[in-house]
């Protein structure tokens, strides 16, 4: 079985005019995820979307950044063109750059085993890469493909999916 991880395609990062929208956004990548969510759940794979959903005690909000997708705004809430498939998920809110801490992710994954992680969405630089990090170093097999991925700071794409690969062990495709 595989596992299919969404990480904050919110529209407080994928959507213009919030503290941290994505100056690169390419809303090609919210088709790329709808098709990869269809395709995991026809094969009767698991879907888990993971989502900022802060508060103002959160530790990331300030330093180092601004207050973004707080609970209870438009901002935190999954972009429209994939909320749809939210019945079919696991949907697990996050209150750091951490997709372990404090989420229950990790009992879950203990118990659904998955031979493979898929991650896409948003940041590659900073949300995906810690993802990547934490799975790997426990044990899971992840892939990480180019076009389900987009960085805060686009001059630093190239480099993080390099660094999934060549340092961490993650499958790019």
């Amino acid at each position: 079985m595989k596992t299919l991880i969404i990480i904050d395609m919110l529209n407080g990062f994928c959507r213009e005019g919030f503290p941290l929208s994505l100056p690169n956004y390419n809303p090609n990548i919210e088709t790329y995820i709808k098709n990869r969510i269809e395709k995991f759940l026809k094969n009767n794979d698991k879907v888990i979307f993971m989502y900022d959903n802060h508060s103002h005690s959160d530790p990331e909000i300030n330093n180092p950044f601004p207050p973004h997708c707080m609970q209870g705004t438009i901002e935190a809430e999954i972009v429209d063109t994939l909320a749809p498939y939210k019945e079919k998920a696991i949907i697990l809110p996050k209150h750091t750059t951490s997709i372990i801490y404090q989420t229950g992710l990790e009992n879950i994954l203990q118990e659904l085993n998955p031979d493979e992680i898929e991650i896409v969405g948003v940041c590659t630089d900073i949300c995906d890469l810690f993802a990547v990090y934490e799975l790997r170093i426990r044990g899971y097999k992840v892939t990480v493909s180019k076009q389900g991925v987009l960085p805060l700071d686009q001059s630093r794409q190239q480099f993080f999916l390099s660094y999934f690969e060549k340092v961490l062990g993650a499958k790019i495709q």
